[in-house]
Parts: C-alpha cells; sequence; structure tokens
C-alpha cells in the first residue's frame, strides 16, 4: 500500500471539520456556509448567499503561481473567501495579500471603473493563534499609521480567526461555539448547527462514493503539492545561481512525480477515468495531456 493512500486513510477515519477536504465540501453547501458567514459577520446582516464554490481556482498560464479558495461565494454583491488553516505559515501576510490580488483581477472588465470593485473578505480559521496576543478573532484594514483615525477605504477586509483564543466575551455566542468545534472542545451551549456539521461529517464518512472521491482529492492535493515542491526547489537553485539544467530539472522532476502518481492510482485499482480526471485536476493538464501520460506509462484496457 503507497504512503499516500495510506495517509489518505487516516485521514479520512480521523477526519473533522479542520480536514480541508471536509471543510470544503461540508461548506459548499447553502445550509452550511450561510450560517457560518452569519455568525463571522453579524453586522452584514447576510440574508441569503450564492452557491458557494469549493476549491475555487484562478490560474492564467502554467507559469504562474495560481490560487485555490477554499470556499468562494458572494452574498448579495460581497465576495467572500473562507480558508481552513491548520499549519502555521509565515508568509500568510503575503499570502493573503497575493490572494486579494488574484481575487481582485477578476472583478473589472477593460475600461472600467475602480468605483466598480465590490467589498471582499478573506477569512481564514486558524486551529492556532497566529499572533499569540489570545484573540478569538483578528481583523485588519488600512488605517493611517501616524493617527489610527484615517482609513484608506479599498472595501477589502481581512479577518484571521484563532479557535484557541482567550477572550471568549470579544465574540458573538455563535462564532465562539462554531471555533469551539473547530478547536476539538464542547460548546459552551448546545447549538444546532454544531449539531448539523457533526451529523454531515459522519453521514459523509458512510457514504462509499464520498470516501472514493476523498481519496481521489488527496492524492491530487498530494502529488500536486510534491509538483510545486520540485518547481520551487528548481526556483530556489536558480536564485542561487544554481541555472545549469534547470529548464531539464524541472520537466524532469514533474515527469517523475506525474508517473509515481499513475503508479499510485494502479496500485488503488482506479480504473483510466478516475486517473484523467484526477491527472487534470491535480496537474493542470488537458484532457489530451492527461491522456498522453496514462498512454506513455501504463496500457489502460
Amino acid at each position: 500500500m503507497s504512503v499516500i493512500k495510506t495517509n489518505a486513510m487516516s485521514n479520512f477515519a480521523n477526519a473533522d471539520i479542520t480536514d480541508d477536504i471536509f471543510f470544503c465540501r461540508i461548506m459548499s453547501e447553502k445550509q452550511y456556509a450561510l450560517p457560518l458567514l452569519q455568525r463571522i459577520f453579524p453586522q452584514l446582516n447576510i440574508r441569503s448567499i450564492e452557491q458557494p464554490i469549493s476549491q475555487f481556482t484562478i490560474k492564467n498560464n502554467r507559469k504562474e503561481h495560481g490560487v485555490r479558495f477554499d470556499v468562494f461565494s458572494e452574498a448579495e454583491q460581497k465576495y467572500f473567501d473562507i480558508e481552513m488553516q491548520t499549519t502555521h505559515d509565515p508568509t500568510l501576510g503575503k499570502r493573503i495579500r497575493y490572494y486579494q490580488g488574484k481575487m481582485d483581477s477578476t472583478f473589472l472588465k477593460a475600461g472600467e471603473s475602480y468605483d466598480l470593485l465590490p467589498p471582499t473578505y478573506i477569512v481564514f480559521i486558524c486551529t492556532f493563534d497566529p499572533f499569540a496576543e489570545g484573540a478569538y478573532k483578528y481583523e485588519f484594514s488600512h488605517i493611517y499609521d501616524q493617527t489610527n483615525h484615517v482609513t484608506l477605504k479599498t472595501g477589502t477586509h481581512v479577518i484571521l480567526l484563532n479557535a484557541y483564543g482567550t477572550n471568549p466575551g470579544s465574540i458573538n455566542g455563535g462564532l465562539l461555539n462554531f471555533l469551539k468545534l473547530v478547536a476539538g472542545e464542547k460548546a459552551t451551549r448546545y447549538d444546532p448547527y454544531l449539531k448539523q456539521i457533526q451529523d454531515k461529517i459522519a453521514e459523509l464518512k458512510d457514504n462509499m462514493q464520498w470516501r472514493m472521491s476523498y481519496m481521489q482529492e488527496y492524492n491530487a492535493i498530494a502529488v500536486q503539492e510534491r509538483a510545486e515542491g520540485i518547481e520551487q526547489g528548481i526556483a530556489q537553485g536558480r536564485a542561487e545561481g544554481l541555472k545549469q539544467g534547470k529548464a531539464e530539472g524541472l520537466k524532469q522532476g514533474r515527469e517523475n512525480s506525474i508517473a509515481l502518481f499513475i503508479k499510485n492510482m494502479l496500485a488503488q485499482g482506479s480504473n483510466k477515468e478516475e486517473m484523467l480526471k484526477t491527472l487534470m485536476i491535480g496537474f493542470q493538464l488537458s484532457a489530451e495531456e492527461a491522456n498522453s501520460y496514462l498512454h506513455a506509462n501504463q496500457s489502460i484496457k
């Protein structure tokens, strides 16, 4: 059994709302995403939302660093990206900056006024305290450094939620209960919304078809992360002056990753259709390119 498959099975069995794949699947349904937005932003009085899109990707070409939003949705001409963050990333601030830029790049057509840019809200739900200040909710805006009284009205909003805050009185009870769920702790009171989420997780774990989908997506993400790691290593080598063979190294690293992925999927008994779909997602290949890799590495009956 491959290491990737073993890890996928273990993650699936122990998954809770902090598992990225489960989180995206659950929050892709309005009945779960809307109450969460209402708890995070009670001041907005959100009454309805458009259909959330999970794993919404923006990448214009292969050479460009794309972004993949966990859960992306529109509510009353406002746009929301909600991310589940389980690892401490020292580049989180610059990552948010890049996410914001990518999001904004989709809103305006040539010649349109900047005034048409809609309000945006980027939310990271963290299973750690990103600033060690004990707050449950960190909100950021563009404020004049000298007086703190002048705000640059960009229409952008960044919120980092900390599941292990120490000031419960600073947020509403509904959001506190949700963050307790993220932290694996008991809610301060019975909350039907949390029960619905827990029931949905149990339902998904009992669904064999969803289990197969989870394994495929886990494999695709693992392979893509490995490929990105190879590309980042090559980029670092280039920065250090190790330019010789960079093109060959990039191509070979990608080829090896795809070949290993196909080998792992075959070992799991995946059929051609499943492998094509996962190759296209994991490596951002066209259908023709995915077919070519399959033929080059294994004959499928």
